[in-house]
């Protein structure tokens, strides 16, 4: 307990201190008490996991972080190599390998793999921790929660001053599966966190190409690969044409131009190599995911999506892509009646648009490119999550940033308007 409230007086030092994790206008207390709802949610998100899963991720992470601390009081050089990303002959600590659960468990290669990168973190966090659990909750939500300011910072960027923006958008930390996933020990809330991080670092950048801006930027990008590198494509082509044209006046036509131009040339490449051939890579993801939820018994299995793997097959069914991954699951297909707040989250973003819609008419406002990129960003990874995942489960999880991307740039559009059309008409 000492120890644990020790970690708790240093969250609160580094959250007091650092004007870059504060809010204006937001009151003090509002950000202990996220974190504490967070950590707490976790704690039973992760006993419900035990329960029902006999374990989980979440199990498996602190089992594996439990194992290097072991390494780490046994052979310190075989532990920094490990964390870092070194090469260790296997033979030398195979009793080690041997204990590990989550380690193994991804199928891309040992330059990547996220589940690493969950252990590595949680490996740190050991050697302050003393394995208690509480400790490793606690960090993982701060640094969703860093995360999560950060976004809010990109995409208020000197345009929206509104405290009940600010408040409204780290409640939707409490969407019911953004909470779900960004609360426990798991891979999302470090994603959360260096895509918030990466954004914000990338603005800083653009504003002021400074060295020590252009070091943030490369860092936290470097976060980024580690966590959901193929996530972080999906901002590329709105981030590029955005430092080629920062002072861009039609964002929302460029931006979106720069999309679907990006999406062309991939589809050309991938007909010219086979290896980045988008829409058979995809298709072979999501063969992959059904036969492998078919023979893990699946309770969640849904009709994948049809689609050929071929360029205009793929291209006609992104509409249905969206609508299948933005929409499920409906009333009819929970498991259990507890779930029924994540079919109604479904409904977040189609009613924010309706609202958005029926409030503004259209009077020529520039639509900000931190709008645009995070609205766009979002439906790319619903979309392909719809393209690669017939298991409802998997879904609502692995389309969850998307999810917050899409809803807190809606938010933002309609407090942006009501600044820029009441302080500002002009802009």
């Amino acid at each position: 307990m000492f120890l644990l409230i020790l970690h708790i007086i240093l969250v609160y030092f580094i959250f007091s201190r650092t004007p870059c994790l504060r809010l204006d206008g937001i009151s003090k207390g509002l950000v202990p008490v996220i974190l504490l709802l967070k950590v707490i949610g976790g704690y039973f998100i992760a006993r419900y996991y035990l329960e029902t899963y006999q374990g989980g991720d979440m199990q498996g992470y602190l089992s594996d972080a439990n194992q290097f601390y072991v390494l780490f009081t046994q052979n310190p050089v075989q532990f920094i190599k490990l964390i870092i990303g070194l090469h260790v002959p296997e033979n030398s600590i195979n009793e080690f390998y041997s204990h590990l659960t989550s380690w193994f468990t991804s199928g891309y290669s040992n330059q990547y793999n996220d589940a690493r990168s969950v252990v590595r973190f949680h490996a740190l966090i050991r050697l302050f921790s003393n394995g208690n659990d509480w400790i490793h909750l606690l960090w993982s939500n701060v640094f969703c929660l860093m995360g999560m300011i950060a976004l809010i910072k990109f995409i208020a960027h000197q345009r929206i001053q509104s405290s009940t923006f600010y408040q409204f958008a780290l409640l939707l930390l409490f969407i019911p599966n953004v909470f779900i996933w960004s609360s426990a020990i798991m891979k999302e809330p470090l994603l959360i966190f260096a895509m918030g991080m990466t954004l914000r670092s990338f603005q800083c950048w653009n504003d002021e190409k400074t060295f020590s801006n252009l070091l943030k930027l490369l860092i936290f990008v470097s976060c980024f690969l580690l966590v959901k590198s193929f996530w972080l494509l999906a901002f590329l082509p709105g981030m590029l044409i955005w430092a080629l044209f920062p002072q861009m006046k039609k964002s929302l036509m460029m931006i979106t131009l720069s999309y679907v131009v990006s999406l062309l040339i991939v589809l050309l490449v991938g007909e010219v190599m086979l290896s980045f051939n988008l829409p058979d890579l995809l298709f072979g993801q999501q063969r992959n995911m059904w036969r492998f939820a078919v023979f893990m018994h699946s309770g969640s299995l849904i009709h994948p999506l049809s689609f050929a793997p071929n360029p205009m097959s793929f291209l006609l069914h992104i509409p249905e892509a969206f609508c299948y991954g933005m929409f499920q699951p409906w009333p009819w297909q929970l498991a259990k009646w507890f779930y029924f707040p994540l079919s109604l989250e479904n409904f977040i973003f189609p009613l924010m648009v309706s609202i958005s819609i029926y409030k503004f008419k259209r009077n020529g406002n520039r639509v900000p490119p931190e709008i645009v990129i995070t609205l766009i960003a979002g439906m790319v990874i619903v979309i392909i999550s719809a393209f690669t995942t017939p298991v409802i489960g998997s879904l609502i999880r692995y389309r969850m940033p998307g999810l917050l991307l899409m809803v807190l740039s809606t938010l933002a559009f309609l407090y942006s308007r009501n600044v820029n059309s009441s302080s500002n008409p002009s802009n």
